[in-house]
């Protein structure tokens, strides 16, 4: 449980300091916008945690954190992330992701990509998967995300200054541990299962 705190409390710290710190103004928007930031980047990040615990345990090396837990923990920031920035869809708040009252093809994107991530992480949670099954669940999931993240990139872009603290943005971050994601992922992935031998030479053995 620390190792879930520390994560969060991580996130929402750069979150507070990228958009507070030089432009005090935005602590206004600290309940909803700011912290839905952190809390994106953390469930990210806890996915990624999640693939990485995997990789070490495959490996021997590891007894922290359950993977598991780490899923679970970045499924709690989804569940919080998807109402959040749907009560925040306003020109006000993304302009970049607008053409007037409407969402620009871009902006579409975005939210197109987030929903089927969604939805490819509600079956991941679902009991019953294969674990070749799972793995090409957990695939498919990233590469969503990392589309979804990327299509926000593309539309904010790098925004690198003195009233976001110098600091890259979280998007940014959010896809680099994305592809870090992948590529523990990749190197665990499942061999495919033994073939089984036909009905008529398993019953030939048994005579």
């Amino acid at each position: 449980m620390p190792a879930l705190l520390i994560c969060y409390g991580l996130a929402l710290l750069y979150a507070v300091v990228r958009y507070g710190v030089f432009a005090p103004q935005n602590l206004e928007h600290l309940p909803a916008f700011i912290l839905n930031k952190g809390i994106s980047m953390a469930a990210a990040f806890c996915f990624v945690l999640a693939l990485r615990e995997q990789h070490k345990r495959e490996r021997g090396r590891s007894h922290g954190v359950e993977p598991a837990t780490w899923f679970q923990a970045g499924l709690f920031g989804v569940w919080a992330h998807v109402p959040l920035s749907l009560a925040l869809l306003r020109p006000a708040y993304f302009r970049e992701f607008h053409v007037g009252e409407r969402l620009s093809f871009n902006g579409e994107a975005i939210f197109l990509f987030g929903a089927l991530a969604v939805g490819s992480i509600y079956l991941l949670s679902r009991p019953g998967c294969s674990p070749r099954g799972r793995w090409w669940g957990s695939l498919a999931t990233l590469l969503l995300v990392a589309a979804h993240v990327s299509c926000m990139g593309l539309a904010r872009g790098m925004n690198i200054n003195r009233s976001h603290a110098w600091l890259p943005p979280m998007w940014l971050l959010s896809l680099v541990g994305l592809a870090l994601g992948i590529a523990y992922l990749l190197r665990t992935r499942p061999g495919s299962p033994a073939p089984t031998a036909p009905t008529e030479v398993r019953s030939a053995h048994r005579r």
